[in-house]
């Protein structure tokens, strides 16, 4: 499998809290870029307390990782190709954020799935959720919320985030 490290960069927010900054961006993408990923990260961590019920998360995020579309990377003990229309992912168990390439944080959109994701990282230490699509509901609803604050829809289809928001069983054939 082809490494999802190609250059590590560990930067310091000076300005933000501890918990809210990840402790390095990787990927291959310019200075900018992660300089711009380091703020963000401390401006949606303010921006998630002042317009939901969470407060600042207990634990700090420890990567984001900028990754190639197609790319495998570890997510939940597991593997998962991000392909499709998956744009970014958060791993609980390593505290990692990934977003997909091509990211800007010129472009809002790109910017609302790096808030997507904090509010996963935030998510986790909460409140108890009886299985981690439950989450989603939440995360879609905040992000839309940002969106509309910029004047911009995600045109999300909402009765798809409900169904899969859900914990009930789906699918299950017997053998």
């Amino acid at each position: 499998m082809k490494s999802v490290i190609t250059t590590t960069l560990a930067l310091a927010c000076a300005f933000a809290p501890p918990s809210a900054s990840a402790q390095a961006v990787i990927g291959d993408v310019d200075g900018f870029e992660k300089s711009e990923a380091i703020r963000l990260v401390a401006d949606f961590q303010n921006w998630i307390v002042e317009n939901s019920e969470y407060g600042e998360s207990k634990r700090p995020l420890e990567r984001i990782v900028f990754s190639a579309h197609g790319e495998t990377v570890g997510y939940h003990g597991r593997t998962v190709k991000l392909e499709g229309q998956i744009r970014g992912l958060y791993d609980e168990a390593t505290a990692t954020i990934y977003l997909v390439k091509p990211w800007t944080s010129m472009n809002p959109y790109d910017r609302s799935v790096l808030l997507h994701e904090l509010v996963h990282h935030i998510q986790h230490d909460a409140k108890h959720w009886y299985c981690p699509q439950a989450q989603e509901w939440d995360a879609y609803k905040l992000q839309d919320k940002w969106l509309a604050a910029h004047d911009l829809s995600g045109n999300f289809h909402w009765a798809s985030i409900l169904l899969e928001s859900s914990c009930a069983v789906r699918d299950h054939h017997p053998d």
